[in-house]
């Protein structure tokens, strides 16, 4: 996978490993004698070798002006190395990128070299073909300069393959380099927004292929994020944002719609296609109800969403809603009629859809089949906007004036206390018996005290204490309905 920067080196001069790569490439192609690449870069090589080998200063740039001429020669014919045996294959290409690296047109070159690997099968190992080309392209980007904007198209070939490979283990192997790195390297080739958004939807492309559909919503969500205000009604910005809402929408995992109510290309949609918009404003702020009612009037077919995810729809939005009805409670406690009337479904059903809301990491509490209620911890928005807020404002002026309640009843008893002192009010004695057998009173709990201590054993000062008889054990029995906690996300 691509890292730093780095040199390959292979031993030998120019002429040397030229001469080596086109013998090689005439002998995959099967060419006649005096009719391949050698025979055509052959004088070329001549007057290479002769400048290598020479004691006296040569014209470097006639040099190098000759090394290119060979070089193209041999790029030309290359395509072979990709029925090159799978022992060889990797040999080849190397030698192929080390003579390329050295090139004042190495970026042309390579370029070339990104067309072979990503847009040809290799023919010789239809099993490990891909990821001989993956190794290669690998090299190709490795030995570019950190700064080289080449590396960029280097990276689009890369995921070209991927994608063509559909496997999750080598897409895997990528992903944690993506996050850390593409940014650094948008920085350092200096990107315009339509390069990186190229990037971004490659990347959102292999993400799907490979069954990651979280990891591709979120790289449409940048790929968005790149199109101008000005550009928002062009159709490739609106085709983008209806893919990237039917992704944010049919992905069981994706419950929060901010990014999307915040998009001007996702806003662009409700021109163009209404009831697509309609929907996302569905579950983003309303229920299941009006789900259901929008179901009565447009068909998910007819919105480019697929009827196999209708399933998928009805359950996200069900959790949706009962999050909506955790958050709004002023109480903190929903009742279990109230859940089942909005999801619409019969009341022995809450509690599973109270713990699948749970797992979903939407809300946290506690389940209550005494009180028939959902006791609310937390519970998450699905959008934060005016209304969320006055929410909060009202919440927060509750506990205040609640506070406020607290303070003035502790100040109220400390200017009694300093009123009064600590004798005012009733006489309540320490042990929070009143004192009403007055001073005989507390004379007769001291002895008391002391006619227990008279009767009881001692232990260390030879008494005996009698034994107690043993308790009959109690039964703990546990009927009827109980509390049950559900505290968190986990499964």
């Amino acid at each position: 996978m691509p890292g730093p920067s780095n040199t390959l080196l292979i031993e030998g001069t120019f002429s040397e490993l030229a001469e080596e790569l086109a013998q090689y490439i005439d002998t995959l192609a099967k060419t006649e004698e005096g009719a391949g690449v050698q025979a055509e870069i052959e004088q070329l090589l001549g007057a290479i070798r002769e400048a290598e080998q020479s004691q006296e200063p040569s014209d470097d740039a006639s040099v190098s002006k000759q090394k290119d001429e060979v070089l193209k020669k041999i790029v030309t014919k290359a395509a072979v190395l990709n029925s090159a045996p799978e022992r060889e294959f990797s040999a080849a290409y190397n030698l192929l990128i080390s003579l390329s690296s050295q090139s004042s047109i190495r970026d042309q070159v390579f370029a070339r070299i990104c067309q072979y690997l990503s847009d040809q099968p290799v023919t010789s190992s239809p099993t490990h073909g891909n990821s001989l080309a993956i190794q290669a392209l690998t090299t190709v980007f490795n030995v570019l300069p950190l700064n080289s904007d080449a590396r960029y198209h280097v990276f689009l070939a890369i995921l070209k393959v991927l994608k063509t490979v559909s496997s999750p283990q080598a897409f895997d192997a990528l992903i944690p380099q993506l996050e850390t790195n593409i940014p650094n390297w948008l920085s350092a080739w200096q990107l315009d927004e339509e390069d990186a958004r190229t990037l971004y939807l490659a990347v959102a492309d292999v993400a799907s292929t490979t069954g990651n559909e979280s990891l591709s919503y979120n790289y449409l969500l940048k790929a968005l994020e790149t199109i101008p205000t000005e550009s928002v009604g062009e159709s490739e910005s609106i085709e983008l944002a209806k893919r990237t809402l039917r992704t944010a929408l049919t992905n069981p995992t994706i419950t929060d719609f901010t990014p999307l109510t915040a998009s001007d290309a996702i806003q662009a949609i409700r021109k163009s296609d209404s009831n697509l918009f309609d929907l996302l404003e569905i579950f983003s702020s309303d229920d299941y109800a009006s789900y259901v009612d929008f179901l009565e009037t447009n068909e998910l077919s007819s919105l480019g969403i697929d009827d196999s995810s209708a399933e998928v729809l009805s359950t996200k939005i069900r959790l949706l809603t009962l999050a909506t009805i955790a958050a709004s409670s002023t109480t903190r406690s929903v009742s279990y009629s109230t859940i089942a009337s909005a999801l619409q479904i019969s009341s022995e059903d809450v509690e599973m859809w109270v713990i699948d809301t749970i797992r979903a990491g939407l809300v946290e509490g506690k389940l209550s089949q005494l009180k028939q209620e959902f006791l609310v911890q937390r519970a998450t928005y699905r959008v934060f906007g005016e209304k969320q807020w006055a929410e909060i404002q009202g919440r927060l002026n509750v506990w205040r004036r609640s506070l406020e309640s607290v303070l003035q009843a502790v100040k109220t008893e400390r200017e009694r206390f300093a009123r009064e002192g600590p004798g005012g009010g009733n006489e309540v004695g320490m042990n929070g018996f009143g004192n009403d057998g007055g001073e005989g009173g507390g004379r007769q709990h001291g002895g008391d005290r002391q006619q227990r201590r008279g009767r009881g054993g001692g232990g260390r000062g030879g008494q005996h204490r009698e034994p107690r008889e043993p308790r009959e054990p109690r039964e703990h029995h546990h009927h009827g309905a109980r509390e049950v906690d559900a505290v968190g996300g986990g499964d």
